[in-house]
């Protein structure tokens, strides 16, 4: 009698439960406000913490699209209700649905519940077609090389590849790419450009474009070096990577150009995968370099997200590369060849062997690649010379000449963008001090690597300090300082090596004036060459102006020569002088003259010693740790 009422209540129980919608039975173990407060969800709507907010959280993204709730960009729990209501209920059909505009979402929810689903899983044709019914197999971390021409990428740009391994119709070329950067800023100088992304003039957002975009662009236009880290995850955490971007896709951000970047945002979309926490929380800004410096540590489930790092040299280091494969007499005939001194026909080029004549066509259809104007290029305008040189190298037995190798150390196996020195200086006039100095970011070219470009300096906010007894002197601040040189290997017309330079800060207006500390915006142009592998000289013709202080002058001119020596990666020295010609009447022309060596001590530290003259001298040495 017992048993069986027990059997009985039990079968009512069942029954009612049966009786319950899914989403009712589903929901019953799984508390809402507990799911609001996980990481995963978090990551998923971008919340930051904001103590302004009730909730303690605020999205970082503002567009009202992204967001199913009224309160939903400051209350987790709220935009989480509203998101399983919307997606059990009827709704609009097809990819209007919340599920196929959070597909993300919708994956994350599905996991939470397991077996038990909350609502039917509806289908969505313009999302499937996006990653091509699934055949997304892969994503990348692309990094394009630093680029000066462009603010933006002064520390290199990062952006996300989507890669349809799954469809074998497809090259690499049609991969989808996802890129974060400012919106609406044509028109805008990059004085401007850089004012407005440091205080957030800009709203930023994704976009979408084939890859083969991206390689034309930087690796044929703009000369940069790609780089393409391919990511070891399972499928179906690529299938929530991927569903998150279609959710981002054309919605606002603030766009910070120091901290919430295109590496900052690429990066969130990839750390939806919970675990995984690649953006350095350690500083207040964010460099692409840092986030790849990030992967070999990186891990899922104990298992290594890191996977292949693909080169991807860009049309100037194939050119360089073809160039430096010729000897001398060889690159004399290649130089003629252009002038149109030399035929293909004529006899200097046909005494040549054929493994020679390979090597310079191979070399000059390289270089007017190179030399090509990309706005013709597009228009279908080719150079005659490069039709003629293709139809010589085909009228030729196949075959090359083996080229040295040519894939340099990836830039994750890098040092680290920040720099601190410590150490002393001292002078006949200004006597001995202790030393400190901050580079934030990034290189110069004593320590500039595969991710940098060569012969050139990047920094913001560097500053040095003096420190005696109980005195403290700023000695230095530089603001911005850029100096960009074309490597003019060849000296062919077109790679010449235009050079400028730019800094703006505050410096001794001379070494022996103790109190000289005045603004100073410097600014000069020319052209450099590379002399030999290692060996760069330029010349550069500019000037200053500056606050008037001890009857220094608010302005000079000046002509200068720069040498840089790097015979190795952790050897350098560079020589430095410059005539100054002051705008004003106020005291003859003199010299400036500096000295600076370095030695990497292994990959995070290095020893410089300095010297500087303008009539009085200063010497420094210092000992120097990246992080």
């Amino acid at each position: 009698m017992f048993l069986s009422s027990c059997f009985r209540l039990l079968a009512i129980g069942v029954c009612l439960l049966a009786a319950l919608p899914l989403h009712a039975r589903a929901a019953a173990p799984l508390d809402p406000s507990g799911l609001a407060r996980q990481d995963g969800w978090l990551r998923l709507g971008h919340y930051v913490a904001d103590p302004a907010s009730p909730s303690g959280f605020r999205s970082a993204i503002f567009s009202d699209t992204f967001f199913l709730s009224p309160a939903g960009r400051t209350d987790p729990e709220s935009e989480l209700r509203a998101t399983l209501a919307a997606m059990a209920a009827p709704g609009p059909a097809g990819d209007a649905h919340p599920q196929c505009r959070f597909p993300a979402r919708r994956l994350w929810i599905a996991r939470q519940w397991g077996a038990e689903q909350p609502f039917a899983l509806r289908p969505c044709p313009t999302f499937d077609d996006w990653t091509r019914k699934g055949t997304i197999g892969s994503v990348s971390i692309v990094l394009a090389n630093g680029f000066l021409g462009n603010p933006a990428s002064y520390y290199g740009h990062t952006f996300l590849k989507l890669n349809f391994d799954g469809d074998p119709t497809r090259s690499g070329l049609q991969d989808l790419t996802l890129n974060y950067g400012a919106i609406d800023t044509t028109g805008d100088d990059p004085v401007s450009y850089i004012v407005k992304g440091v205080l957030g003039g800009y709203d930023g957002g994704f976009s979408e474009i084939g890859y083969y975009f991206h390689e034309n662009n930087y690796g044929e236009n703009e000369l940069r070096d790609l780089w393409e880290y391919r990511l070891s995850l399972p499928q179906a955490q690529v299938d929530l990577i991927v569903a998150h971007a279609w959710e981002v896709l054309n919605k606002r951000y603030r766009y910070y150009f120091f901290r919430e970047n295109c590496a900052f945002r690429m990066t969130e979309i990839v750390q939806v995968v919970e675990g995984l926490d690649l953006i350095p929380a350690d500083r207040p800004w964010t460099v692409p370099l840092s986030v790849l410096q990030q992967l070999p540590a990186a891990r899922y489930r104990g298992q290594a997200i890191m996977g292949s790092a693909r080169y991807q040299p860009s049309r100037q280091t194939r050119f360089y590369r073809s160039y430096r494969n010729l000897d001398g007499g060889e690159r004399a005939l290649l130089k003629a060849l252009v002038a149109g001194d030399e035929a293909l026909t004529g006899p200097a080029f046909e005494a040549l062997p054929v493994e020679a004549r390979h090597a310079v066509l191979d070399a000059g259809i390289d270089y007017l690649q190179f030399i090509a104007d990309p706005d013709a290029r597009a228009r279908g305008v080719v150079d005659p010379r490069y039709v003629r040189a293709l139809a010589a190298r085909y009228a030729l037995p196949p075959g090359r000449r083996p080229l040295p190798p040519a894939v340099p150390p990836p830039p994750h196996e890098g040092r680290s963008p920040s720099w601190v020195q410590v150490g002393a200086m001292g002078g006949a006039a200004s006597g001995g001090w202790a030393l400190l100095r901050l580079r934030p970011a990034y290189y110069d070219p004593l320590d500039s690597d595969s991710s940098h470009i060569p012969n050139a300096t990047l920094a913001m906010g560097d500053v040095q300090l003096l420190f005696r007894a109980q005195e403290v002197r700023l000695r230095r601040l530089d603001l911005i300082s850029i100096e960009s040189a074309a490597p003019g290997v060849s000296g062919l017309p077109g790679d010449r090596g235009f050079a400028w330079k730019l800094k703006f800060g505050a410096e001794q207006a001379r070494l022996a004036c103790g109190d000289c500390l005045v603004p100073r915006l410097q600014g000069d142009m020319g052209v450099g060459r590379t002399l030999a592998e290692g060996v760069f000289l330029a010349g550069y013709v500019g000037g200053a102006l500056q606050q008037d202080r001890h009857r220094q002058g608010a302005a000079f001119g000046r002509v200068s020569l720069d040498l840089i020596v790097r015979p190795r990666g952790d050897l350098g020295l560079r020589v430095g002088v410059e005539q100054r010609i002051p705008v004003e009447a106020l005291g003859a022309s003199y010299r400036v003259a500096r000295v600076e060596a370095r030695y990497g001590l292994g990959k995070q530290a290095d020893l410089r010693l300095r010297h500087e003259a303008d009539g009085s001298g200063e010497t420094s040495v210092g000992l120097g740790f990246y992080w």
